[in-house]
């Protein structure tokens, strides 16, 4: 029995070590994977020949966005243990709608919860794996949704131990079929004040037998200043 008991302890100090180096590599990612330092960038979203203007600012605690020219804003909202996505209505947030968390951007295979990129934000990443992605060695982690919007009930989520970068992520569908949904990878960096952030990331959708549906790509240049709008 004690030594049962031991094993026990033994595995769940396993299991804590692992969480806490998930959420400790989790940390460095979003570091390069967003905006530092209230930078603002600019950019699209392209699919084909089609371009959908996009601009993304750091505020804060928030994270906002701009498309079309500043059209339409919204905002990812991030508190100590949570993160919500809201709207921009003439400079008033409001509770961003359920049913447009998941809805594709101008046609395009990119949500605005991927835009987001609030995955990175869920509770608790457990490292499970290691792999080698396109030359690079990676942790792999699983992360399960805390809540019940959007599409992706959990995701899997490599990143480079040498740079500590998102490589690549799978969002999946709920259980039992899990079926992957789409797939981010980051295909180009860009080094703003000696910091690493995303430049280009291609998003491809699958169907549900696990086909190609879609691709799409989110493209970032050089920092431009963006009128900032609500609080």
């Amino acid at each position: 029995m004690k030594a049962i008991l031991t094993l026990s302890l033994i595995f769940a100090a396993s299991n804590l070590s692992l969480a806490n180096e998930g959420e400790a590599i989790m940390e460095s990612v979003r570091q390069v994977a967003v905006l530092q330092d209230s930078q603002d960038l600019h950019g699209a979203i392209r699919k084909g020949r089609t371009k959908t203007p996009l601009s993304m600012f750091l505020r804060g605690e928030n994270i906002q966005f701009a498309l079309n020219g500043g059209k339409e804003y919204f905002l990812l909202s991030l508190g100590q243990n949570s993160q919500q996505l809201e709207q921009l209505v003439e400079g008033k947030r409001a509770k961003f709608p359920a049913a447009k968390i998941a809805a594709p951007i101008a046609n395009s295979d990119v949500s605005y919860e991927d835009l987001a990129l609030s995955f990175l934000y869920w509770p608790n990443p457990t490292v499970v794996g290691e792999d080698k992605i396109n030359g690079q060695d990676c942790w792999r982690l699983h992360v399960v949704n805390p809540g019940r919007s959007g599409r992706y009930r959990e995701t899997s989520v490599w990143v480079t131990k040498k740079q500590r970068a998102l490589m690549r992520v799978i969002g999946y569908g709920p259980k039992p079929s899990r079926l992957a949904l789409k797939q981010f990878e980051i295909t180009d960096l860009m080094n703003i004040k000696g910091r690493y952030t995303v430049k280009t990331m291609k998003v491809r959708s699958f169907d549900a037998k696990g086909n190609t549906a879609g691709i799409s790509y989110i493209d970032f240049k050089a920092p431009l200043q963006v009128k900032k709008r609500g609080r």
